[in-house]
């Protein structure tokens, strides 16, 4: 019988070379290069790529930064699914290209930061065999180029902050990670980048409001390396109604002020309503002193929503409700009720209490309403849907309507004599 003819195998590509002894995997360094000479094209001076030559290319891909995925060590209470999408997000986000490296040019990813901080790395190395002048001058387009940018480590953490804040609830047990480089040389060489997560338990208390005890937790989120970051009011920021010795007071808050802050947000998107309110607290001052009470604004992006009102109790200030910037008790809600005559009733009664009812028609340029709205300091609400994708079902406006129930009212009012006017 005639034998089978079998297919010939292939040699493995094992792309390795010697070091000490031990075979180094070099596999991946292709692609490596490929997306480095893009960078260089981006930058404008891909023809300098010419001058590394196959040892310059070796060397510079193993001192390359591997930038890995989290892990969660035994014992830490952190889900399968919380790490899996924990991952995802990293691995989304490092490779997201949204950095402009060149006005107007192509964008590019953390990653691809860390591709260009290889090479400068590389051209700084002793025994690196080249004409540093020649290269530095080949280059120069890349080089001033990154120089321009964060670096690679700020821009990486300050994602890792990011996401951490978006994947927190305020008032949840919460995660955090702990970070550090590691010098590696088998199998594969290289400085890893290591990422663990980290469970953290919530600073709880429990205080005495209006008689009755009530349980507050601590206000903050997680940092990478540092676990959890609390925010702090300076004393001299709350002078008017706080006379004690504290130079700073912790800040707590009560489970209502968190579920009032979820409820009426809505249908912003929570993560990017946690995102928005981390950043802004990691740098706050404190906005305004208002009837003996605390005002801390929330803003969604660059619109403010509300404000969270605290109150300071047995040295603490003590976050007690959340509310949208068109209630009543608000600077701007206070500015509204003036200018159009509208009560408590009545901003509920047209729906100017809920984020929905900003995110479809707006009242028409010019218009009366869209004045007041503007004087009042909400016109920027409706610039909400272009902020956000909202499946929900918002309620329309009939803003024509709303004008001729605001004059109708101000007519009213004018009746009235003026000793008995309020």
């Amino acid at each position: 019988m005639p034998r089978k003819k079998t297919k010939k195998r292939k040699k493995k590509n094992n792309n390795t070379f010697a070091f000490k002894g031990q075979g180094i995997n070099l596999g991946g360094q292709d692609e490596f290069f490929n997306r480095f000479e893009k960078l260089a094209e981006i930058a404008g001076c891909k023809d300098a790529c010419k001058l590394l030559n196959k040892s310059n290319r070796m060397l510079m891909y193993l001192l390359r930064i591997h930038l890995t995925q989290p892990r969660v060590d035994k014992g830490e209470p952190i889900s399968k699914e919380q790490a899996k999408i924990l991952a995802i997000l990293f691995r989304h986000w490092r490779e997201r290209r949204d950095i402009e490296l060149i006005k107007g040019g192509e964008k590019i990813s953390i990653g691809d930061v860390y591709v260009i901080d290889c090479f400068i790395y590389f051209l700084g190395k002793e025994d690196n065999g080249f004409d540093l002048e020649a290269f530095s001058s080949a280059f120069k387009p890349l080089i001033d180029a990154y120089d321009e940018l964060d670096s690679p480590e700020d821009l990486l953490y300050g994602m890792y902050d990011n996401i951490l804040a978006m994947l927190n609830a305020v008032g949840r047990e919460m995660f955090s990670i702990k970070t550090e480089f590691v010098q590696k040389n088998y199998p594969v060489s290289g400085v890893f980048h290591i990422v663990k997560v980290k469970h953290h338990r919530l600073v709880k208390r429990s205080i005495s409001i209006d008689g009755k005890r009530r349980p507050i937790v601590q206000f903050g989120w997680p940092i990478a390396n540092d676990g959890i970051w609390n925010l702090k009011i300076k004393s001299d920021e709350i002078k008017d109604i706080y006379k004690g010795d504290k130079k700073e007071l912790e800040v707590y808050i009560q489970s209502h002020a968190i579920k009032r802050f979820e409820e009426r947000t809505k249908p912003l998107s929570l993560l990017y309503c946690r995102l928005f309110m981390a950043k802004l607290f990691r740098n706050y001052e404190v906005a305004q002193i208002k009837g003996g009470k605390i005002f801390l604004p929330l803003y969604y992006s660059h619109v403010k929503i509300g404000y969270f009102i605290a109150d300071i109790i047995d040295e603490k200030v003590i976050i007690k409700t959340f509310l949208f910037v068109t209630h009543h008790s608000t600077p701007e809600g206070e500015a509204l009720g003036k200018l159009t005559g509208f009560g408590k009733l009545d901003i509920s009664y047209w729906h100017f209490d809920s984020v929905t009812s900003f995110l479809t028609n707006s009242p028409a340029e010019g218009s009366m309403i869209k004045k007041m709205m503007h004087e009042a300091g909400i016109d920027k609400l409706f610039e909400l849907n272009k902020l956000i994708e909202s499946n929900s079902d918002s309620k329309d406006v009939d803003w024509v309507e709303v004008e001729a129930y605001i004059e109708k009212g101000r007519e009213e009012r004018l009746l009235i004599p003026e000793e008995n006017y309020c």
